[in-house]
């Protein structure tokens, strides 16, 4: 538990910080509600430091233009007119349109200083150098410098070696790393067996299999169409004659088969 000195001591480092962060924000953004929030955290994951600073800079959100309105034209309006596009504060940062930036400095708040905060900020603040080049460097040299400090930057031949397969290691990881959808696995796990390559490989065969099916279907049904209309037998009439004919059903009052047929035969023309 920090001591009340320390409390005391702790709130004096988030002021002058929160006045570093405030001097990059133009006067009118702080007169329109533009907040800053500085604290102190902990953190555990390998790689980080254990105390770390973090910063949080809230936009103030656009106010609705107009006055009061009836709720029957206001839900109609809504219903018609879309919601405005909030504008950004500062040009460039996504966050300035009524969010909040975030941005973290690897170092505990008493150590943090003015050229820390601007390293923390990119350039749309006054004085940001928060670059995607300079950020890329930084974790870079970081990472190269764990490795020699963890096997030693001399010229010997046992140093180079172990350097380079740790590098070789780091190179493969971050290739499993990309692979994966940049999904990092479990803390001091390796990674797993890679499944979504697999996976994409079944389901387009299978895809392509159906597809070779329905294909095949649709061929065999063409080819029966023309098997029926090929194979079908046109049935010919054996009554030659220009004229309407009848057929007449046997009643019960008629005679013998033999009379009915006479008599059916006989009024067929």
């Amino acid at each position: 538990m920090f001591s009340a000195n320390e409390n005391l001591m702790l709130r004096e480092h988030k002021r002058r910080v929160v006045q570093y962060v405030e001097n990059t924000i133009p006067e009118n953004l702080l007169d329109l509600g533009t907040t800053v929030m500085v604290m102190q955290t902990a953190c555990r994951t390998p790689g980080c430091v254990p105390l770390e600073t973090a910063i949080a800079v809230v936009f103030p959100r656009p106010m609705r233009t107009g006055g009061r309105k009836s709720a029957s034209k206001t839900a109609s309006a809504s219903a018609t007119v879309p919601a405005p596009v909030a504008k950004e504060l500062l040009p460039g940062l996504k966050e300035s349109a009524g969010g909040t930036f975030k941005t973290k400095i690897l170092l505990p708040l008493a150590e943090v200083t003015k050229d820390d905060v601007l390293d923390s900020l990119p350039p749309v603040f006054e004085g940001g150098r928060k670059t995607w080049e300079r950020t890329c460097m930084a974790l870079r040299d970081m990472m190269i410098g764990r490795i020699g400090g963890m096997v030693g930057s001399g010229d010997t031949e046992v140093e180079v070696e172990e350097r380079q397969i740790l590098a070789e290691y780091l190179q493969q990881s971050l290739k499993d790393y990309l692979a994966r959808g940049c999904v990092a696995p479990e803390l001091n796990e390796p990674f797993g067996k890679l499944q979504i390559k697999n996976d994409n490989e079944n389901d387009s065969e299978i895809a392509v299999g159906d597809l070779v099916i329905e294909e095949k279907k649709e061929e065999e049904d063409v080819v029966d169409d023309d098997k029926i209309a090929s194979e079908a037998t046109v049935v010919s009439g054996t009554m030659i004659g220009d004229k309407n004919f009848t057929i007449r059903r046997p009643m019960d009052d008629d005679g013998d088969d033999d009379d009915v047929k006479e008599k059916t035969e006989g009024e067929t023309i």
